[in-house]
């Protein structure tokens, strides 16, 4: 048998979510491997979509193979010395899941000869649906590019960035933006319950409103502003919701996303420093 060509180091749900996106598209179990020190959490997967589970250490990595870290940013500073020299030896293509730990940090722990790429996935990921931000410094060619954009395809679409110091904007807006937009839904759906609203009704409402309303955005060659007053009608119900919105949505959002980038800039700095 020959050795996996895809090893994920981690095995949450983004590793879930990857490796279930490969399978939907006709990658082979046996390409795919998961390193991790919880053997229950490595074998569900290995039970669930027929890839091989293997413990945390080190192994041999091929020049074409690629390697997915997917453990918590907290964990760099131990986990990635073990595989630089596997990596080194290939060089193996490196994937970084980590928010806010920079192409530097990773390049100080593996060594300068391994092409890394940083990559953050958001939740949608566990139904297709994802949206990953990329970026590669200088160093990384095309091949390795492409090969970065076929795994995270997987699970949705991909944009990259040229100017590393966006990844943090990126990660705030993309990475952690699905929890945004399921405190909406859950205010939404409590504000109409508040009116009376049977739970579960107001739940399918907010939810398929968000969903058509965002759809709408997507496929609309209009910006969302003149969606908006598309559907506003002078001295309406929604102008008067809106009112109240605009009291204070905008700044919330722009305090919420700086938070998102201060932490993972926060993180960042920690790891230059040799902090866990």
């Amino acid at each position: 048998m020959s050795e996996p060509r895809i090893r994920f180091i981690g095995a949450g749900n983004m590793a879930r979510a990857i490796i279930a996106g490969l399978r939907r598209q006709g990658v082979a179990g046996e390409e795919i491997a998961v390193h991790a020190p919880h053997p229950e959490r490595r074998e569900a997967l290995a039970r669930d979509y027929g890839i091989i589970s293997c413990d945390a250490d080190a192994v041999t990595v091929a020049a074409d193979s690629i390697v997915v870290y997917a453990a918590k940013p907290k964990q760099v500073e131990t986990i990635l010395p073990r595989w630089r020299a596997a990596l080194e030896a290939g060089p193996g293509i490196f994937l970084s899941l980590a928010a806010g730990i920079t192409s530097a940090s990773l390049k100080r722990l593996l060594g300068p000869k391994v092409p890394v790429l940083r990559c953050m996935p958001n939740t949608p990921a566990q139904i297709g649906a994802g949206m990953t931000t990329l970026y590669a410094d200088a160093s990384v060619v095309a091949e390795h590019r492409r090969a970065a954009e076929t795994v995270l395809a997987a699970v949705g679409r991909c944009l990259w960035l040229e100017d590393e110091g966006l990844m943090d904007a990126a990660t705030a807006l993309a990475g952690s933006g699905p929890a945004y937009v399921l405190l909406f839904l859950e205010a939404l759906e409590d504000a109409g319950v508040l009116q009376g609203l049977p739970r579960a009704t107001a739940r399918t409402l907010a939810g398929e409103t968000v969903l058509g309303a965002a759809r709408l955005a997507q496929e609309a060659d209009t910006a969302p502003s003149l969606l908006r007053h598309q559907v506003t009608s002078p001295a309406g119900t929604t102008a008067a919701a809106l009112a109240v919105w605009e009291e204070g949505l905008r700044t919330l959002a722009q305090r919420a996303v700086q938070a998102a980038v201060d932490r993972s800039r926060a993180l960042a700095r920690a790891t230059e420093e040799g902090k866990s």
